[in-house]
């Protein structure tokens, strides 16, 4: 405990009395903020030219390594630079973003990835053209060419990151489309952008040396999805179908998969007063491989499913409780000519299962998972929220996907454990600057416990303190 909270004190200085300076460099008070800062209006851009970004700092620790073959604690410092141009035309848009991911501080035996750094890389380079009438009078059409990110739907298959330090981004042809009614359609064919330089690089992503990324003939994906916001009981409805079609390339080894996914979701969105909810249903199949080492293709049939069910109060507090619950199948048979287990293809794991970072403690990857969550605004610009999960094994043959762990006889158990998180954010300066702090408990259950050695079968502290703002 005292490893993990002195660290982050420190930190806690270092952070907030940055984002005072800033808040006070502005004239911030708690009486009358001003409004935001922009850097195009101080630079003085044209109207048909947009400049923004954000700066995010972000200090981890984390008292127990939870993968297998790993001990002792681990802490790092994040940074995370956008910088975003975009010029309009009537009916053309021009955008160029660029990231710049660093770690600092991390211990020398640990082992940076591509996932915390990426150094002075254009994230986004693509070009948009906008229709208006293209098929029905009042209809939208977008269509954009490049180098992109996306969130698609739930955002549990295709998303951009946000708390993880580096983006995922993809190139190709990307189509949206949006009725007069409100009811809209996608369709995109990308390739994803392989980071570089890659996790066996350990050196030079600890020194952030800058490797151009690059996108991969060998691995394509492609999507199409419809939503209408008449569906039963007022609340919208959606199908989707996902291909991803990858192969080993002469540099670069993969589980060559051949996997389709087909879905539906069914939401309705909060209100004061009213019950919400989420159900989503995916039906994966095609063909994988156990690891990227393999040569063995694997009929895969695999399913994920998630349901939300909550209430949002009226009044000033803002109060909403969300009850939880996903099954994502694993694999039943490990020694069989089967794979059971779910490919989350490039979703994000964040919103419903904790940080991820130096964290993580599960994914959607062979998981039984009730939960809790709350959320409430006790004061003006002050947001919290409090989660709770109860993760098992769906199949206690199958590994506990983030940590490598595993038992294939299935003899320990199911039950990986339990995770509660804490996180508040503060807005210092509105639509500008905000400060979050969160801390996460993982208590090791009897999976955990039995079937690993060192500190996965321990329980493990994770805090983190986050200053980002918006220019």
């Amino acid at each position: 405990m005292r490893r993990l909270l002195l660290p982050l004190a420190s930190a806690l200085s270092l952070l907030a009395g940055s984002s005072l300076a800033w808040s006070q460099a502005n004239g911030a008070t708690e009486d009358l903020p001003p409004g935001p800062w922009r850097l195009g209006e101080a630079l003085g851009t044209p109207s048909w030219f947009e400049v923004n970004g954000s700066l995010q700092a972000r200090y981890e620790s984390l008292d127990r390594k939870l993968r297998t073959g790993q001990s002792g604690e681990n802490h790092g410092f994040f940074s995370r630079l956008l910088l975003e141009m975009t010029a309009r035309d009537t009916f053309l848009d021009v955008t160029a973003e660029m990231l710049d991911s660093r770690i600092f501080g991390e211990p020398d035996d640990a082992s940076p990835t591509t996932g915390q750094v990426n150094t002075v890389e254009l994230l986004q380079g693509y070009v948009a053209a906008r229709f208006s009438d293209a098929f029905a009078p009042g209809d939208k059409l977008r269509v954009q060419f490049g180098r992109h990110t996306m969130n698609v739907g739930s955002r549990r298959l295709a998303a951009r990151n946000v708390y993880r330090n580096t983006i995922n981004a993809f190139t190709g042809l990307n189509a949206q489309w949006k009725s007069s009614e409100g009811a809209t359609a996608r369709a995109f064919y990308v390739l994803p952008v392989n980071r570089l330089p890659g996790n066996g690089a350990q050196d030079q992503l600890r020194d952030g040396d800058v490797r151009f990324d690059e996108e991969r003939t060998s691995v394509r994906f492609w999507g199409l999805i419809g939503e209408t916001p008449k569906g039963p009981l007022g609340a919208s409805l959606e199908g989707h179908i996902f291909g991803l079609d990858e192969s080993d390339a002469t540099d670069l080894a993969t589980r060559d998969r051949d996997l389709t996914t087909v879905g539906a979701r069914w939401l309705k969105r909060p209100e004061k007063e009213q019950l919400h909810w989420e159900l989503e249903s995916n039906y994966q199949f095609g063909e994988s491989r156990s690891s990227s080492g393999s040569n063995v293709d694997l009929d895969h049939e695999a399913s994920m499913h998630h349901v939300t069910f909550g209430y949002s109060w009226a009044g000033s507090l803002g109060l909403r409780v969300d009850g939880l619950f996903d099954w994502v199948s694993g694999d039943n048979d490990p020694g069989d000519d089967g794979n059971e287990r779910f490919d989350t293809l490039f979703g994000v794991p964040r919103p419903e299962y904790g940080p991820t970072g130096l964290f993580r403690p599960v994914t959607r990857a062979n998981l039984i998972s009730p939960g809790v969550r709350f959320s409430l605004r006790p004061a003006d610009r002050w947001r919290v929220m409090a989660l709770f999960r109860a993760n098992y094994l769906e199949s206690n043959r199958d590994a506990w996907t983030t940590t490598g762990i595993q038992d294939t006889q299935g003899t320990s158990g199911d039950h990986i454990g339990n995770l509660s998180e804490i996180r508040v954010r503060y807005e210092m300066i509105p639509k500008s600057s905000q400060l979050e702090f969160g801390v996460a408990y993982h208590s090791a259950g009897s999976f955990a416990k039995r079937a690993s050695t060192g500190n996965a079968g321990r329980d493990a502290l994770f805090g983190y303190l986050q200053t980002t703002f918006w220019f």
